[in-house]
């Protein structure tokens, strides 16, 4: 026995040297590397499938206090095989690089509120439906206000814009579709779209002092998701999320920005740790919202401050304990698929 534990030893051994050997071999390292190379353009698993269904991926799932690996707020939502994007904070686009979203399948951007984390991302996003064929100025639903924002963008990548026509040419990057078609949200006011079954419904929610904030209900043959924005429980959310599949809602651990606040290194910190309080929903409000809407999944998205490991997470949903039981957190790639042809929610993760 001894002697053929040295033998499978030695034969390990030579294997793990030659193998050794032929990394250092060019022709080796070119084979191997072509085949990444194939893996990082190629998309073994499609984004879309050919299963109806009402789909929401989180391309962002934390707010401006960082966490790593993780982006900003950002909802995708699919339908059949249309696409809409409900808002694009900072590192959302990056995610949907990754995830090969297919971005002439993109029908629309919207934004829920102007604040940085849920719309820095809009320029990126418009240079990669640019160059993956947009056939027209990328069409971004938002509140009052949104004109100047798409315009301020417009005036700042001007430049980038014309270089990129330039190199690339005009039949490859046109200038007649860069830039943005802003369209200004209506409360109640269902927003346009020729996805045969779909209703984007925005309400108005209260974020004082932001001006002007939406969530959105959306319907698809059946099946149904609300998504709060940034909100305080003001009962809107939960008024529209009656019955619904998934309620994807924002929440802040007050227990969790309490203990941070104690621990604030300068002033600042501590006010601004203060100040976000009082504007948005808590974790048990959520809860409660979910239970008392009667909403079959609550998952948290934006969460405040976004939890980092299993312990931190604990804490973070103790106060929802007793109170709703079908909840999950959310990460980027998070992705929930409900059919349309039965009431399965089914949850999954992107790789």
């Amino acid at each position: 026995m001894k002697k053929y534990i040295k033998i499978s030893l030695a034969l390990l051994l030579s294997i793990f040297i030659i193998s050794l050997l032929a990394l250092n071999n060019h022709s080796v390292q070119d084979r191997i590397l072509n085949v990444g190379l194939k893996n990082i353009l190629s998309n073994a698993e499609p984004f879309l499938d050919e299963e109806d269904s009402l789909k929401v991926v989180i391309c962002g799932s934390r707010s401006p206090l960082p966490s790593p690996g993780r982006a900003e707020s950002c909802v995708l939502v699919e339908a059949g095989n249309d696409i809409y994007i409900f808002d694009l904070g900072n590192g959302s686009v990056n995610n949907l690089t990754q995830y090969q979203i297919p971005w002439p399948n993109v029908k629309a951007v919207l934004i829920t509120h102007m604040h940085s984390d849920h719309m820095a991302d809009l320029p990126d996003a418009h240079l990669q439906s640019w160059i993956q064929g947009r056939t027209a100025p990328l069409k971004v639903y938002g509140p009052e206000g949104i004109n100047l924002v798409t315009k301020g963008f417009e005036l700042a990548y001007s430049a980038d814009y014309q270089y990129r026509s330039d190199h690339h040419g005009d039949d490859m990057l046109p200038m007649s579709i860069a830039g943005f078609d802003a369209i200004q949200i209506i409360d109640n006011q269902l927003i346009p779209n020729d996805t045969k079954g779909l209703e984007i419904l925005p309400f108005v929610v209260d974020h004082y002092p932001v001006n002007s904030a939406f969530g959105f209900k959306i319907s698809y043959k059946g099946r149904t998701v609300v998504i709060s924005g940034d909100t305080i429980h003001d009962g809107s959310v939960q008024k529209y999320s009656k019955d619904v599949d998934l309620l994807v809602h924002s929440a802040i651990s007050i227990d969790i920005v309490e203990r941070m606040r104690d621990l604030a290194p300068i002033p600042q910190m501590d006010k601004i740790l203060l100040d976000i309080q009082d504007y948005h929903t808590s974790i048990e409000e959520a809860g409660e919202i979910a239970r008392d809407a009667n909403v079959k999944h609550l998952l948290i998205y934006h969460s405040i401050p976004t939890p980092r490991n299993s312990l931190m997470e604990r804490v973070f949903f103790r106060p929802i304990e007793g109170v709703f039981d079908e909840y999950s957190l959310s990460d980027d790639g998070t992705r929930v698929v409900m059919p349309v042809d039965n009431n399965e929610i089914l949850i999954d993760h992107i790789n």
